[in-house]
């Protein structure tokens, strides 16, 4: 019964956290275009956000309780590779938290500053990394 739920848990943590990410950059591409859609995602965004940490913690926590529940083998070097780029999300996460408190401090109402600019560009080159690692999570899941 645990390892159905765990892997439930495991699944939606997935899902929130891959979709949200996806959903995120969908939105950001968006806003790179049109004002008023980077108007909405100052106030949208921090519940994407919300989101997708979420499913990042039931990944983590169902992920940790899952190997005592299996009873197939594992492919234990993919799983340290999964490891390793949760890791780097968390940590991308953490980078893109800051980034973004400290764009919404500097978003300009006229003409944007060079720091404004900066941080756009480094929070944007770090959600694409983010984007790229939670696809390769849910490719590198086929393989364990």
């Amino acid at each position: 019964m645990w390892l159905e739920i765990l892997n439930f848990l495991h699944f939606v943590g997935l899902a929130f956290g891959l979709g949200g990410a996806t959903i995120m950059a969908i939105i950001s591409n968006k806003a790179e275009k049109h004002k008023e859609v980077a108007l909405a995602m100052r106030q949208i965004g921090p519940s994407i956000v919300k989101f997708i940490w979420v499913g990042l913690i039931l990944l983590i926590v169902s992920g940790i309780a899952l190997p005592f529940y299996i009873k197939w083998p594992l492919n234990k070097n993919m799983l340290l590779v999964k490891h390793v780029l949760v890791f780097w999300i968390v940590i991308m996460g953490i980078i893109l938290g800051v980034g973004s408190r400290k764009m919404n401090r500097l978003a300009p109402k006229e003409n944007p500053s060079e720091e404004f600019l900066k941080t756009k560009r480094l929070v944007r080159f770090f959600s694409i990394i983010n984007l790229i690692l939670w696809y390769l999570i849910t490719i590198f899941s086929v393989f364990i």
